[in-house]
């Protein structure tokens, strides 16, 4: 195996000229944790003459299990589809791929081919995700009844799936009992607006903390421990909330699990996976909240990794900028205080700043690989393909955040390249939207040339900026790009040699910005956030009898927000697409079909971003209609992202108020 050392400081990686591979990792420095392995170079793990992978949408959750019972461990890998509509989906959802080891159990080697997971009853075992997290098998005795079990956390809501253990494999799953509702989706940005007019309006009465919130439940990673030393497993959950435990109030033989509160390091405060970046700082200076843990995408796993008889963490997050971290360590402690730990350290610095491993969004697992005794580092990685399925060294060597590239989950090449829109293709466009909303009896209206001429400049700017940038620079190719799993393995062996050679204590934690209105490290509603969409109608608009006027609904995003545009693209990658349903009183009617804003481009995607997204819809008052004040409902429905998090989809119904003279 080839070795690409890069040396340089401050180096960001320029992998195109470097020509690395998918095989070929930068040199790591070593790291002293007193009673942890020391850990070999990465390796590639290979199925035949090809590496072990997943597809789909890219994720890749690695673990061992002998799954065929004939003594050798075979490889389980974890995969994410977008599915929780037209959940089950069989093999076509969040999956789990066995790769079966037909070398040792000290020597795996595996399969070419792969089977899928299938349960007692012979279903695929699958999971509902409609975001960001895929299949992440566990294995744990939840139930004390000798066998091991297998578990899974999901995106949202924030079930944690069981699949119980037996003498003939794992039974189909089932939810895990948990205090609150993991469908809970009340959120401080947009309840904090609704207030505003509604002051009676209480988001989660009666529960505790922010219970009631999506934040509280989303992305729900999970990982057991007995953190509290009562004997039994506690749930241990990452995601937008924080890195945060949830105390097993069931007991050892009914596992049932108490409110999650937030982990803390020695100092009280909660765990962070990586600093804050200056452009994040100015995020929240503008009253937006970052995840506690700095990432809200952290993925943690119990583990003694230092063998000193307390659990520590190992974390990975989204693994897209230069600030993060491949694998995040957290030693634990006991205090008077309970289970803590010391602040996270880079369990995998690269030298020069580099990408320890390709790609982002990194699974972890421990176990023993070569039955040596010592534990090794297992690591599920998504990738950049492209052309195909050509690993592709400069997109996944980079930061994503360079490269301005979505993460797994949101995959260009899912879709033939967009052309530079014209006005013939404008036209079309259009007129299959309103052919399609008439279908569902909403009349939209198709804009004329003269319009359509108006909106191509800017259409064709955004083009430009997003698509044709690819193609002026020669990276057309990565219109192409679908992410991949990938699974690498560090072996560990005994670290005596390396503490002696190293200073005796680990580098220091990064300095990290923190939130100042975090408030109380069991809370994190104090903060209250602002909303990142906004919606306003005029508040009042004069109709005179005779004549018409446009009632406008107007949508304002935040820098980095947006919504998805109603054009049909960004259903079959399971994005809520935005529509505004207008509804008139008694004597007013349409004065023609509603008006939509122009769109602009991110990636795959068709989206509308910034301030005045404007939906127009002509009214007129019928012939003797009395004078007076009348309303108009505006039911708006729409899904709001950024780079690295989607929200639930909202229906909000705006009021307009038209008076008639």
């Amino acid at each position: 195996m080839k070795k690409l050392h890069i040396f340089g400081l401050g180096l960001v990686l320029s992998i195109g000229a470097a020509h690395a591979d998918e095989m070929s990792f930068p040199k790591l420095m070593p790291v002293a944790i007193p009673g942890a392995p020391s850990l070999s170079e990465p390796f590639l793990v290979m199925a035949g003459d090809g590496p072990v992978l997943t597809e789909k949408h890219g994720l890749a959750a690695p673990a061992l299990w002998d799954w065929d019972g004939d003594g050798r461990r075979d490889l389980l890998v974890g995969e994410f589809e977008t599915n929780s509509s037209d959940f089950p989906m069989g093999v076509e959802g969040s999956t789990i791929r066995v790769y079966l080891n037909v070398g040792t159990d000290s020597q795996p080697r595996f399969t070419e081919e792969f089977e899928w997971a299938r349960d007692t009853e012979g279903g695929i075992m699958e999971v509902p995700q409609w975001c960001c997290i895929g299949f992440t098998p566990m294995f744990y005795d939840l139930d004390d009844d000798g066998y091991k079990d297998m578990i899974t956390g999901q995106y949202h809501p924030g079930e944690v799936t069981w699949f119980r253990g037996s003498a003939e494999g794992f039974l189909p799953g089932h939810k895990l009992p948990q205090e609150g509702d993991p469908a809970a989706d009340a959120n401080p940005a947009f309840d904090a607006e609704r207030v505003k007019y509604d002051p009676s309006f209480q988001p989660y009465p009666g529960e505790p903390g922010d219970i009631g919130t999506f934040e509280y439940w989303v992305y729900s990673s999970a990982t057991f421990g007995d953190l509290d030393d009562d004997g039994d497993y506690d749930l241990i959950v990452g995601g937008s909330g924080g890195l945060r435990v949830s105390e097993n109030v069931g007991g050892p033989k009914s596992p049932s699990f108490g409110v999650r509160k937030l982990l803390l390091d020695v100092n009280g405060q909660p765990l962070q996976t990586r600093s804050y970046t200056q452009s994040e700082v100015q995020y929240m200076q503008t009253g937006m909240r970052m995840a506690p843990s700095g990432d809200g995408k952290p993925n943690p796993l119990a583990v003694d990794w230092d063998q000193d008889g307390v659990l520590d963490l190992l974390v990975t997050d989204s693994y897209r900028a230069s600030n993060s971290r491949a694998v995040s360590f957290f030693r634990g402690v006991k205090t008077p205080d309970g289970h803590r730990f010391e602040p996270g350290i880079e369990l995998l610095p690269a030298e020069g700043g580099a990408k320890a491993i390709p790609g982002s969004g990194q699974r972890v697992y421990v176990d023993d690989w070569n039955g040596d005794g010592v534990n090794d580092l297992i690591i599920g990685a998504s990738v950049a393909t492209v052309n195909g399925g050509e690993f592709s060294d400069e997109l996944s060597w980079e930061w994503e955040d360079v490269n301005k590239v979505e993460s797994a989950g949101k995959d260009p090449g899912l879709y033939p390249p967009r052309p530079r829109p014209t006005l013939e293709s404008q036209r079309a466009m259009y007129q299959e939207i309103a052919a399609d909303r008439a279908a569902e009896g909403v009349t939209i209206e198709v804009p004329t040339d003269d319009e359509l001429m108006q909106q191509l400049p800017m259409q064709q700017e955004w083009w430009d900026k997003d698509i044709g940038r690819l193609y002026d620079a020669g990276k057309e190719h990565w219109l192409t790009m679908r992410h991949q799993g990938r699974v690498y393995v560090m072996l560990g062996s005994d670290g005596a040699e390396q503490e002696a050679m190293i200073a005796s204590k680990a580098p220091e934690s990064r300095e990290t910005v923190s939130d100042s209105d975090a408030g109380p490290a069991d809370s994190v509603t104090d903060n209250v956030a602002l909303s990142p969409v906004s919606i306003r109608v005029e508040p009042l608009t004069v109709l005179e009898t005779g004549r018409s006027v446009d009632i406008e609904v107007q949508l304002d995003m935040m820098d980095g927000w947006y919504v998805y545009a109603p054009t049909g693209r960004n259903v079959g990658q399971g994005m809520k697409e935005t529509s505004v349903i207008f509804s008139l009183p008694d004597g007013l009617t349409g004065a023609g079909a509603v008006r939509m804003p122009p769109y602009g481009f991110k990636g795959s995607y068709d989206i509308f971003s910034g301030k005045g997204v404007t939906w127009a819809k002509p009214i007129e008052a019928i012939a003797g209609t009395l004078p007076g004040l009348y309303e108009i409902n505006a039911e708006v429905t729409y899904q709001t992202c950024k780079d690295d998090i989607c929200l639930l989809p909202q229906t909000e119904t705006v009021v307009a108020r038209v008076l008639v003279q």
